[in-house]
């Protein structure tokens, strides 16, 4: 280890003492050189209490945060939350299609929908289904789409849109078509879920 001592030229300590004597001789420099001093003191201070308050109000926040945290835990809404979840889980459940098959899912959602087109007065000309499994399903479920063609007659198609959106089970228009000329007609895709059945 080795120690490297600074050492000044000769005479500039007493250069320095002798221009710091000479400059803080007049009143005006010493009283000067003291508000700088204060001024810098006082910044200092201001800094230093500006950083205390931001600490003191971010404890106070998240003391807040903590004894609402506690408020919660300490009562029973989480079960609340978790009681009227499942019971809306199950009335959404209630409303998805079943079948025990695909070609039973299929022939039974085409058969409801000729029945509602026929008693709303709608002359359908095609339905063609299909059945299509999402991956990533805890549920099981499947999509089950329908395609449709007919003429459009306004009254009785909008009778058959109504019939569709208030059904109990759940059904939801993916797609609309409707043309005016050179004949009025009209294409829909109508979509729902199906589950398994419930095994007896």
């Amino acid at each position: 280890m080795s120690i490297t001592l600074l050492r000044f030229a000769p005479g500039l300590t007493d250069r320095v003492g002798d221009w710091l004597r000479a400059n803080l001789a007049p009143r005006r420099a010493r009283v000067a050189l003291a508000a700088l001093a204060f001024t810098l003191a006082i910044a200092g201070l201001a800094a230093l209490d500006s950083g205390d308050r931001e600490i003191r109000r971010q404890l106070t926040q998240e003391q807040l945060l903590a004894a609402r945290l506690g408020q919660v835990g300490a009562t029973d809404l989480w079960h609340q939350r978790r009681a009227e979840s499942d019971q809306w889980r199950l009335q959404a459940e209630g409303r998805l299609w079943e079948a025990e098959t695909d070609g039973l899912a299929q022939a039974n959602f085409q058969s409801w929908i000729a029945e509602q087109a026929k008693q709303t007065g709608i002359r359908l000309t095609d339905i063609r289904t299909s059945i299509n499994t999402p991956a990533n399903n805890p549920l099981k479920l499947r999509q089950i789409s329908a395609q449709l063609t007919g003429r459009f007659e306004a009254e009785g198609f909008f009778k058959l849109l109504e019939t569709v959106t208030t059904h109990d089970r759940l059904v939801v228009v993916e797609r609309l078509e409707i043309q005016i000329a050179p004949v009025p007609h009209f294409e829909m895709v109508l979509g729902a879920f199906l589950r398994p059945a419930p095994k007896t």
